[in-house]
């Protein structure tokens, strides 16, 4: 590459270098695309959203490309590093760090002024919490509507404490050209606009070109990071224990842009902050100086790694794979600490870290619980580390398919998007087809996760101790909840109606396949779903629809829209069909 005017040209071989990784990588991840998928802009954000570790389920929800978009192809609403959805749980006196994360993707143009101000008008209507849609300067679709009602949430419950807001806005193209001076302008503006409604805001603005993609496909995230050891370890045979210096483990756990590395911590317990008094504390320790070494005051860092390598007189450890699976509050006020650039880096505090070599799953997953149930952790954080999680993890497998008990583990892997079963799918397809509950399935999967008499209800066992379900029905629902979503694809345009009528069709389709209401599980485990055609489809389809609609003609927004979410979320839907169900099938009924 050559530098001009500041900026680094792409040469000829690297272009044929990027087109050779895209290729590559489409052939692994998307080996058959849906119809009309834009592959091309899933590639550009996946890769530059991979230091937010976001999954493929949570990057699909935030891809808004589409007509009426407002020039926004992306958008994402982090709070302490997690995604933030309708059942994100905002502690205002927790004042969590927000981020919003914009994306355009161009594959045939040059950088515009015109698409930049389009987002000028978008970060207006985004960040001006009192505005309504009916004040908005562009008509934006269903799903970037909610995604904007959501920020405005949220982010409303906490504004009164001014938590940190951080706002990265990139726009990629696929040429190799630079941005000309009335796209800097245009860019200026922007900023200037997120600052206007939030000048504590720290918003940022990337144009990225092809030499700019090009590079970050090249950074990929190291499975490896060098731990300094502060004094000589003491080693064993499971691993070594020491001290650390705070400034060496602030950037043991930093990535090369200055980020948090949130990969390394695991997605059981990872972005979890539950008593502000505990965050303070730790903070308010962090501050101070000539007091008590940080390490005594402190419980420590449990790491795990696949291998290590000791290097450098014994003092620094190579890490593989490293996850940090205890001391999630202190590693995230430690990097809060020193990320602001103004505490000393010479500072001689240490911390106690142990780094434990481990590479068997069922063992992995007994350290994470054990280490975690000492504190208050949710109960979800340590969900998947239960029995039942590993056999499904095998028994997904061998269909050729990969449960994600581990977030993210097989978007790494390059395993592909349509492979790749996440933990809330198998959960919202358990809740809809077995328990009958469309209405939680699509408004409130993740307290299935969390309580314990609701997790129970799907992964739990019986009274005699067996499993509650047998492994084949897990999987028999998602090849249902998959097949509908597949066929409200060729019948359904907007993604607004295909996310409220998923699960409601797909426990409709059931019951209509087996001609019964309620059921136990035998007949869905036993279910053909060559029986799940399109034609087959269409009645359960029409007559959902029909009362889903009925009922939105009755809740209606101020202004007279019809809030179908709220109708999809709510009892009367269910309860609607239900009754259509028990006309037709309550005779036959074998619950």
């Amino acid at each position: 590459m050559i530098l001009v005017g500041g900026h680094c040209n792409m040469g000829k071989n690297d272009e044929i270098a990027l087109q050779s990784n895209f290729d590559n990588w489409s052939r692994n991840r998307f080996p058959n695309p849906p119809k009309g998928f834009n592959v091309w802009e899933y590639y550009c954000i996946e890769q530059f959203a991979r230091s937010f570790d976001l999954s493929d389920s949570e990057l699909k929800s935030g891809i808004v490309g589409a007509g009426q978009d407002g020039g926004v192809d992306a958008f994402y609403i982090l709070a302490n590093g997690e995604l933030v959805d309708a059942e994100t749980e905002i502690k205002p006196k927790e004042r969590p760090e927000f981020k919003l994360i914009i994306m355009q993707v161009k594959s045939n143009e040059g950088f515009s002024p015109t698409a930049v101000d389009k987002l000028y008008h978008f970060i207006d209507d985004l960040l001006d919490l009192s505005k309504n849609k009916a004040d908005y300067h562009s008509t934006y679709h269903s799903d970037l509507i909610a995604l904007i009602r959501l920020f405005k949430d949220k982010f409303g419950i906490v504004v009164g404490e001014t938590p940190p807001l951080s706002i990265e806005i990139i726009y990629i193209i696929k040429k190799d050209v630079e941005p000309d001076a009335d796209c800097q302008k245009a860019k200026g503006r922007v900023l200037e606009r997120c600052r206007f409604y939030f000048s504590h805001a720290e918003p940022k603005f990337t144009f990225a070109n092809a030499t700019v993609l090009y590079m970050q496909v090249q950074t990929r995230p190291p499975n490896k990071k060098v731990l300094k050891w502060a004094s000589q370890p003491m080693s064993t045979e499971e691993g070594e224990i020491g001290l650390v210096k705070l400034p060496d483990y602030y950037s043991f756990i930093s990535d090369a842009d200055g980020r948090v590395a949130e990969r390394f911590f695991d997605s059981n317990v990872r972005g979890y902050w539950p008593h502000s008094h505990i965050n303070r504390g730790i903070a308010v320790t962090l501050k101070g100086v000539g007091g008590p070494e940080f390490w005594l005051l402190n419980n420590g860092i449990t790491i795990l790694a696949e291998k290590s390598n000791t290097t450098s007189g014994f003092l620094e450890l190579e890490i593989h794979d490293p996850q940090i699976v205890n001391g999630l509050q202190t590693s995230r006020q430690i990097y809060a600490h020193f990320a602001g650039g103004d505490k000393p880096m010479n500072d001689a505090r240490r911390l106690m870290v142990r780094v434990i070599k481990i590479s068997d799953k069922s063992t992995r997953d007994a350290i994470i619980k054990c280490t975690n149930s000492q504190n208050e952790m949710p109960a979800e954080a340590l969900r998947t580390t239960d029995a039942i999680h590993r056999q499904l993890e095998g028994a997904f497998h061998s269909k050729g398919l990969y449960y994600d008990r581990r977030k993210g583990y097989y978007r790494e892997k390059g395993k592909p998007v349509e492979s790749i079963v996440s933990v809330i799918e198998v959960a919202q397809a358990m809740i809809a087809i077995v328990l009958q509950r469309p209405d939680d399935a699509r408004a409130r999967p993740k307290g299935y996760l969390v309580k314990d008499e609701k997790y129970d209800s799907i992964f739990g066992k019986k009274s005699s101790g067996e499993d509650r379900y047998s492994l084949t029905l897990y999987i028999k629902v998602v090849e249902v909840t998959r097949k509908i979503e597949a066929f409200l694809e060729t019948v359904e345009s907007e993604a607004i109606h295909r996310r409220n009528l998923l699960y409601y069709v797909s426990m409709y389709a059931v019951c209509e396949t087996a001609a019964c209401v309620h059921m136990n599980p035998s007949p869905i485990e036993t279910l053909d779903i060559a029986l799940l055609t399109e034609q087959s489809l269409r009645k359960p389809w029409e007559r959902v629809r029909k009362k889903y609609e009925n009922l939105a003609a009755k809740q209606l927004k101020t202004g007279g829209e019809k809030d179908y979410d709220k109708v999809a979320k709510g009892p009367d839907l269910l309860k609607s069909v239900l009754r259509d169900l028990s006309a037709r099938f309550a005779k036959k009924s074998n619950k």
